[in-house]
């Protein structure tokens, strides 16, 4: 069990499953910057970065609720946790995380992860199971129902582990170019071009299958 001192972001597992450099200079470093991506995030987000408890019909709707885990050393804000009522019990509600992205689904999984870490927390804080959750595309405003199997629970508290030993490491990993680097907004701190060693063979046929995963 982690202390709240050792509480760390939810939002940073995104980054670590993005790139661990980016999660060491945001948590390590203190490195932050905008740019037009997280610019449009923030202002899509100012809706559901406010705390709100709302009846909807059956379900009740809180937005900005504080989340925590001091199992995997979590905390958070969620940016909707929908109470769904249950039909065999008047009073019994099962929470169900609905997270709020920008851009349209990627080819990582690492919304997926964030929104199985919230999950995780409520079951945690409610005692309760929580099964499935959403991420809501905010450009397409279409909902995307995610399913909390073993497999992604597993990776999330694997990835809560690694985000905790990366920050009691206190190391930054070197910076390595991906075409992902392309929309990161720490690429003029990062330089990942510029440390990058000379492009061998190998090298080279691995930058071209990273950019068709991308």
């Amino acid at each position: 069990m982690y202390t709240d001192e050792e509480l760390l972001p939810l939002s940073a597992l995104n980054d670590l499953l993005f790139c661990e450099r980016r999660a060491a200079m945001h948590l390590l470093e203190r490195i932050w910057q905008d740019n037009q991506y997280t610019t449009e995030g923030q202002f899509a987000h100012r809706r559901v970065d406010q705390t709100a408890d709302l009846k909807r019909g059956d379900h009740r709707n809180v937005t900005g609720m504080m989340l925590s885990s001091y199992r995997l050393g979590l905390a958070g804000r969620a940016d909707l946790v929908e109470f769904r009522s249950v039909p065999e019990s008047s009073t019994l509600r099962v929470p169900f995380p609905v997270d709020f992205k920008r851009g349209r689904k990627r080819r990582w999984d690492n919304d997926e992860v964030q929104l199985c870490a919230q999950a995780l927390c409520l079951e945690e804080m409610l005692g309760v199971t929580v099964p499935q959750g959403a991420i809501f595309h905010i450009r397409s405003q279409q909902r995307r129902d995610v399913v909390f199997d073993t497999a992604l629970r597993q990776k999330t508290e694997e990835a809560a582990g690694r985000l905790q030993s990366l920050v009691r490491s206190g190391h930054t990993p070197a910076a390595r170019w991906k075409p992902r680097c392309r929309g990161c907004s720490l690429l003029e701190s990062c330089l990942p071009r510029v440390w990058r060693q000379a492009t061998s063979a190998s090298q080279y046929l691995e930058d071209v299958i990273l950019q068709s995963e991308d």
